[in-house]
């Protein structure tokens, strides 16, 4: 059962499923315990492309801000899309879409 709050986010999911099933199994890892999530998260995931993020907690708007903030101080796009590892065109469209 994928929970509704991590089916988006694959790594969320095995990790909920984990904990789920360690609790079921009062924190024994067994052979039929990794078996089972594996089953749970092919049948979910299976065939599926899955793009995982570097970053997880910090919200693209903290880091667009400070992107564009940087660019108004001055600072080059190259140098913003190697500190920030994204391409250059992604930081100019983060420079040219409107603030929120």
């Amino acid at each position: 059962m994928v929970n509704t709050n991590n089916r988006n986010d694959i790594v969320l999911d095995i990790l909920g499923r984990v904990q789920e099933a360690l609790a079921e199994a009062k924190g024994e890892l067994t052979p039929e315990l990794v078996k089972s999530v594996e089953a749970g998260v092919r049948a979910d995931w299976g065939g599926d492309r899955v793009f995982i993020a570097k970053r997880r907690g910090e919200g693209h708007s903290n880091r667009n801000s400070r992107i564009f903030r940087d660019y108004l101080a001055g600072e080059r796009v190259k140098l913003l899309s190697r500190r920030y590892e994204l391409s250059e065109r992604q930081v100019l469209r983060i420079i040219k879409a409107p603030p929120k």
